[in-house]
């Protein structure tokens, strides 16, 4: 292993280290059985396994839901932890069915900019579940406004929309189900994203456009009963940044497909959606 490679994978030690104090820290905080609910129960493991024996390779990014109850709501916080969390900003998505989707749309962009704003390298899930203690009325309580209050939280959200884009990397552990595909494809060009789906194990989907569309597509794909997909990484915009122009499902082997990428300039994206250490 080289010098360098040495320094980075001791950055992957430390920041895997807080990853699973945080975790547990949590963990007491919500003790039921179903609070807290990893998307692959083997991911504790493996960062254990990894901080015993660091190696080249990190494990896959830590991955789980908090199923949180805040002013008679039932919120699940889908969270998910890049390898270099709290260096690192962590993803984090909200749903709610008592919420409409403006509602929802407009919850998560408020909560994204508390964590931009706020993150300082350091661990922070515990601040963004007080943020959603406080503030969760603003947003529920307009669910009982008036048909012209209505009107104008749409408008507001258009605004929003209007002025912010995203390129979402989503990975699946397979992408094989006839119906997910075709399924994929068809919200993605009804909400005009562009992107594309590699079918296969592991699946990649790269879905990029205005930020409302494409949470609305990740909340309907999501929703699919799928063995693992997550969100590896997000690219926020304030003005469009395609790449594609048009969404479509590619076929490739990962020598293939990482020619693809290096091609589209997304050399450094590949790395992070396998857990490849760059060490350039």
């Amino acid at each position: 292993m080289s010098a360098s490679t040495g320094n980075v994978t001791d950055d992957f030690v430390g920041c895997l280290t807080q990853q699973l104090s945080e975790f547990e820290l949590l963990k007491s905080m919500y003790p039921n059985n179903n609070d807290i609910v990893l998307t692959d129960n083997k991911s504790l493991d493996a960062i254990q396994n990894f901080l015993d024996n660091p190696t080249e390779y990190t494990p896959s990014h830590l991955d789980f839901t908090i199923n949180l109850f805040i002013k008679e709501l039932k919120l699940e916080m889908c969270i998910n932890l890049p390898s270099l969390y709290p260096e690192e900003e962590p993803d984090i998505f909200i749903r709610c069915n008592q919420l409409n989707r403006h509602q929802e749309t407009k919850l998560n962009y408020e909560l994204s900019n508390f964590i931009k704003t706020n993150h300082l390298g350091e661990v922070c899930l515990y601040d963004a579940i007080s943020w959603l203690q406080e503030n969760i009325e603003i947003f529920y309580a307009s669910s009982g406004v008036t048909e012209q209050n209505t009107v104008n939280e749409e408008t507001a959200d258009d605004n929003i929309k209007d002025r912010n884009y995203v390129r979402l990397w989503i990975y699946s552990h397979h992408i094989y189900n006839k119906k997910k595909r075709e399924e994929i494809v068809k919200k993605a060009r009804e909400l005009k994203l562009t992107g594309f789906c590699l079918s296969g194990k592991p699946g990649i989907v790269c879905i990029e456009g205005h930020n409302c569309d494409c949470y609305e597509w990740w909340k309907d794909i999501k929703s699919m009963n799928w063995k693992k997909i997550v969100i590896r990484k997000s690219e926020d915009f304030s003005a469009p940044q395609n790449k594609f122009v048009n969404f479509e499902e590619i076929q490739l082997s990962m020598t293939d497909f990482s020619k693809y990428m290096d091609k589209l300039g997304f050399s450094q994206t590949f790395n992070e959606l396998f857990g490849l250490i760059n060490d350039k």
